[in-house]
C-alpha cells in the first residue's frame, strides 16, 4: 500500500482495508467505533484534533508549492495560464489563507502547527500580491475585496504590505454601494473581509440586519433545498461569526438554527457529499452551540473517512480511479479533487480546538428507548443507492439510533418528496407521530406538503 508522507517525519496510508472498498460510503466503517459509546473521555480527543489540523497544514503546503512551481514555470515560458487542470487559481490561495486564519487561534498548541503554519505563510504572500492579483484589484475596482482576500488575511496576521493597502483603499474608495448586486451571505463576506483587515475599528455597516437576510434567519428548505441554498448557510455562519471568532446574537433561537443545520446535515451526508457536511457541522462550534447527535455522528463519518484515505475526498473524487493511479498522478489527482474537502476539515478541527467547542467523544444514548431509529431505517427502500451514514448508523447501539433518527427521517422524507411518493411521505410521519419525532423542520415541512397535496385531491 502507497504511503503518502507527511511533513514532520509522519507518515499516513490508507488503511489495510482501501484496496478493497468498492463504495465510496464503505470506506467509512472506521467512523462505527469512534461513534460507539466511549468508556474514556466524553469529548474528542484535543491530541487527534490536532494531527487532522496538521493534516490540512500538509495538504496545503503540497497545494501551493504545486501552485507556485505552475506560476514559476507560466513565467519562464511567458504563457500565461489562469488555471491548472481547473482549480489552481486565486480561489485556492483565498481558501488556503482562509485555512491559516482558522489555524491562527490555536498555533501554539503544538510546534508541529506553528512549523507549518509559518510555511504555508511563506509559500503563500507572492501569491497573494502577484502582479495579476494586483492588476485585478486595480481595474475591477467592485470586487476589490474578493481579489485582496488573501492579501487581508495575511495583513491580519502580521504579513503586511503598505502598497498594496495603498492601492486596495484606493479601489475600495468607489464606495461600499459601487460594483455588482451581492446576496446576503456574500454581503456579510464584505464585512467579515472589512472587519479582518481593519481589526479594532468600528465596521463601516452594521451586519446585524444582513445577519437576519441571510440563511441564518430563514427557514431552511429540509425537503427541497439544493447545494447552494446549503453553502448559503453554511457561509453565513462563517462570516458572521468570524470564523467562530465572535459570539453574534442570532435572528431565531438557537435551537431553530440548530436544527436547519441538522436538517442540511441529513441532506450533505445522504448525498455523500463531504464538503458541504463538514461546512454544516461548522456550525456548532463557530455558533458556540452544544453540539447535537447528528453533529456528532456526521463528524464521526468524516474522522472515519479521513482515517481511510488519509485525506477528506471531495464530491468529485472517483475512489476506483484514484486506486489505479501511482506515485505523483495519485497525489495529484487528490489534491485536485479533495484540497477544499481538507481544508474545511482543518477549518473543523481547529475550531473544535477552541474552549468549550471540542465535540463529544461519541453519539449520545437518547434517554428513553422508543425504537425510533430502527422503525425509519426499515422504511428505506432497497434500490441500489448507497450512503455514507447507513451503515454507521445501523452499527450504532439502539439508544444512540433513536438520537439520531432524525437524521434519518429527514433523508427519508426527502427522498419520498423528491421521487413523488407522497405514500412514503405519509408512512414516515405516522412512524414519526409514533416516535415522538414531529418538531423537526423536514416532518413539518412533510405535513404541510401532505396539506398541499390533500387540497389537490391527489
Amino acid at each position: 500500500m502507497q504511503q503518502v508522507p507527511l511533513r514532520g517525519g509522519r507518515e499516513s496510508s490508507a488503511s489495510e482495508g482501501v484496496a478493497e472498498i468498492a463504495r465510496l460510503n464503505s470506506a467509512t466503517r472506521n467512523a462505527v467505533d469512534v461513534s460507539m459509546p466511549a468508556k474514556s473521555a466524553a469529548r474528542w480527543d484535543p491530541s487527534d484534533l490536532v494531527r487532522r489540523v496538521l493534516i490540512a497544514l500538509d495538504i496545503a503546503i503540497r497545494t501551493i508549492e504545486s501552485l507556485a512551481d505552475v506560476d514559476s514555470a507560466n513565467v519562464e515560458s511567458a504563457t500565461p495560464t489562469k488555471r491548472v487542470e481547473g482549480f489552481l487559481d486565486e480561489k485556492v490561495v483565498a481558501e488556503t489563507a482562509m485555512l491559516l486564519l482558522c489555524v491562527e487561534p490555536i498555533r501554539s498548541l503544538d510546534h508541529r502547527i506553528q512549523e507549518q503554519f509559518d510555511v504555508v505563510a511563506a509559500l503563500l504572500v507572492p501569491l497573494a500580491r502577484k502582479t495579476e492579483v494586483l492588476a485585478a484589484i486595480c481595474v475591477d475596482p467592485g470586487l476589490a475585496s474578493e481579489h485582496a482576500v488573501a492579501h487581508i488575511i495575511l495583513s491580519r496576521l502580521g504579513y503586511r504590505d503598505r502598497d498594496v493597502d495603498r492601492l486596495l483603499s484606493e479601489s475600495l474608495a468607489m464606495g461600499a454601494d459601487f460594483g455588482p448586486e451581492r446576496f446576503p451571505h456574500r454581503r456579510l463576506e464584505q464585512e467579515w473581509l472589512d472587519r479582518v483587515w481593519t481589526p479594532g475599528e468600528l465596521p463601516r455597516h452594521r451586519d446585524s440586519g444582513l445577519i437576519a437576510e441571510s440563511m441564518l434567519g430563514r427557514q431552511m428548505d429540509a425537503l427541497g433545498s439544493n447545494r447552494f441554498d446549503v453553502y448559503a448557510f453554511t457561509h453565513a455562519v462563517m462570516y458572521a461569526s468570524d470564523l467562530g471568532g465572535r459570539r453574534i446574537a442570532l435572528p431565531r433561537p438557537s435551537a431553530v438554527v440548530a436544527a436547519s443545520a441538522d436538517a442540511a446535515l441529513a441532506y450533505s451526508l445522504d448525498t455523500n457529499d463531504f464538503d458541504l457536511a463538514a461546512e454544516v457541522i461548522l456550525t456548532w462550534p463557530m455558533l458556540h452551540l452544544a453540539w447535537s447527535p447528528v453533529a456528532t455522528f456526521g463528524f464521526g463519518i468524516l474522522a472515519g473517512v479521513e482515517d481511510n484515505l488519509g485525506f477528506l475526498p471531495g464530491l468529485p473524487f472517483d475512489l476506483e480511479h484514484y486506486q489505479g493511479l501511482t506515485g505523483d498522478d495519485r497525489s495529484r489527482y487528490a489534491i485536485v479533487n479533495s484540497y477544499h474537502t481538507s481544508y474545511i476539515m482543518g477549518f473543523l478541527c481547529a475550531t473544535a480546538l477552541g474552549p468549550g467547542c471540542t465535540p463529544p467523544a461519541a453519539v449520545p444514548p437518547a434517554r428513553r428507548s422508543r425504537g425510533a431509529g430502527a422503525a425509519i431505517l426499515r422504511l428505506f427502500k432497497t434500490d441500489g443507492r448507497t450512503s455514507c451514514w447507513t451503515e454507521p448508523f445501523g452499527a450504532l447501539a439502539p439508544r444512540q439510533q433513536d438520537s439520531v433518527a432524525p437524521l434519518a427521517l429527514a433523508a427519508l422524507l426527502r427522498r419520498a418528496k423528491t421521487a413523488g411518493d407522497l405514500a412514503l411521505v405519509r408512512e414516515a410521519l405516522e412512524v414519526a407521530l409514533a416516535h415522538d419525532l414531529i418538531d423537526g423542520p423536514a416532518p413539518l415541512q412533510a405535513a404541510a406538503l401532505l396539506r398541499r397535496s390533500q387540497a389537490m385531491k391527489l
